[in-house]
């Protein structure tokens, strides 16, 4: 049994982003834990006691409000996700009505096979452009694997493997297969973006034979062009499908998600993103 560790916008929160947790919990048949993380930037400032030194009262007693607003909606909404968890028979830890740190956040991943985060996580009371700050920091530091999910996910069909040969490419398809069988023998497809005019797929034959004990009808396509564009047009097709991407090291991934490609890949595709790092 796997444990899935679900992170929910403690200020955004709606019952309609259990329905993916509840959805990836019942295929891995997990152990659930559920955590509200607090925001990073947040109103903590406002009422500091610099902040308070140096600002007029008003605006320090403005500070002091918006802080306890929030803390109120922080605790109602913790309340109405238990209730929810509770009316659906979804049985899940939770921490008790605060939210948890960023730290505590990325110390219970160590502890976890798999996290689950919304590619719509803000931690704002208005939600930006993904991918947000709050996501591009779980996925940079999370000690395990992260399914990064819209509030619509459809009924997962298939998996798209990206792979360039690398160890950190194969990583993400090794630890996808072994999390999900299921999914890899119901469709699974490998594609291979040809940008340096090295039309073999590195590797091919080994690749061929650790998937073949998965499923025997894998497909395997080498596609030509610059790697965000070419992966975007081909996963328009399978907003049904979750794509593994991996990358190599912690730095290594914090520079990939900030890149062009991968931040144009999180902001447009609608399908499950399975982001790894070893």
């Amino acid at each position: 049994m796997k444990k899935i560790l679900a992170v929910v916008d403690s200020l955004n929160y709606k019952e309609e982003q259990l329905d993916t947790i509840e959805y990836v919990s019942g295929i891995l048949k997990s152990n659930l834990t559920i955590v509200m993380p607090q925001e990073i930037n947040g109103s903590s400032f406002l009422t500091s006691s610099d902040f308070a030194a140096n600002a007029p009262a008003s605006y320090f007693e403005l500070g002091i409000r918006a802080s306890r607003e929030k803390d109120d909606i922080i605790k109602h909404n913790t309340t109405a996700m238990r209730m929810a968890c509770q009316a659906r028979n979804l049985f899940c830890a939770m921490y008790g009505d605060r939210a948890a740190t960023p730290e505590e956040i990325i110390l219970e991943s160590r502890f976890a096979d798999l996290v689950l985060l919304g590619k719509e996580l803000s931690l704002h009371l208005q939600f930006d452009n993904g991918p947000t700050g709050s996501v591009r920091n779980v996925l940079a530091n999370a000690e395990c694997p992260v399914l990064v999910t819209s509030e619509d996910m459809p009924a997962v069909k298939g998996v798209v493997f990206t792979y360039n040969g690398t160890y950190s490419s194969m990583y993400a398809i090794r630890s996808f297969t072994g999390m999900f069988p299921e999914i890899v023998t119901q469709h699974a497809t490998v594609i291979y973006i040809n940008e340096k005019e090295n039309k073999a797929m590195p590797h091919e034959r080994l690749l061929r034979e650790y998937l073949g004990a998965y499923n025997r009808n894998i497909s395997y396509m080498t596609l030509s062009g610059k790697a965000d564009t070419v992966i975007q047009a081909y996963l328009e097709q399978k907003p049904d499908h979750i794509t593994t991407l991996g990358a190599h090291g912690r730095s290594r991934l914090s520079r990939f998600f900030n890149s062009s490609t991968a931040g144009y890949i999180l902001r447009t595709t609608k399908g499950p993103l399975f982001i790894t790092h070893e």
